[in-house]
């Protein structure tokens, strides 16, 4: 693999214009984040998970953050994002995993698409990290070796470490608890979760 671009040179305006404004190339579409955000929502609600707070690392444009706040109107949020462009752009704290170290946790973290962008040690630090700030859940999402057959190549970026979803699981598993549909409650839980819930 050739050697990576510096993150401010790989995501600036023509990142973001291809994979997120373009419709002809974009990965996903304003209203897939709304849906993306009221299952979320939704899913913590019913859960009883209390979310007063909430954190986007990685968050881009913010389509995601912003549809939360739509949903979760009473929470604080936070936009963090590695790439000068985005937070030139829109505001956001301008960090990065897996060094992120706000003063003190969320009660939602959002970490999407991040992590295949960082090589195995960033990445597993990461894991880390995302214990780390996150008070009760965590919405995680990552291309896996196992997605990339039902992808459109066409409007994925296929140019990051691609791992097995088992990778993510071990890591994940030390502080947190698999719930589905790309959610995970911190340990220890203590929401009720039936048994056929758990991943």
């Amino acid at each position: 693999m050739p050697p990576r671009r510096p993150t401010d040179e790989r995501f600036g305006k023509a990142f973001y214009d291809r994979f997120y404004r373009n419709p002809a190339t974009r990965s996903a579409s304003r209203r897939d984040d709304e849906r993306q955000a009221d299952f979320i929502a939704s899913y913590l609600r019913h859960l009883r998970v209390p979310v007063h707070s909430v954190v986007d690392i990685g968050c881009g444009l913010g389509r995601l953050l912003r549809a939360l706040g739509e949903t979760l109107s009473a929470a604080r949020l936070h936009g963090v994002e590695a790439s000068a462009y985005s937070c030139a752009e829109h505001g956001w704290e301008h960090a990065a995993l897996p060094h992120y170290a706000p003063p003190s946790p969320f009660d939602l973290t959002i970490c999407n698409d991040v992590l295949p962008y960082l090589d195995d040690d960033d990445a597993a630090a990461a894991v880390t990290t995302l214990g780390e700030v996150t008070r009760r859940a965590l919405y995680f999402g990552a291309l896996t070796e196992e997605d990339l057959a039902l992808c459109d190549l066409g409007r994925t970026d296929t140019d990051v470490h691609l791992r097995p979803a088992c990778w993510y699981r071990q890591r994940l598993a030390g502080d947190f608890e698999a719930v589905g549909g790309g959610l995970w409650l911190k340990k220890p839980v203590d929401a009720v979760i039936w048994t056929l819930d758990r991943l």
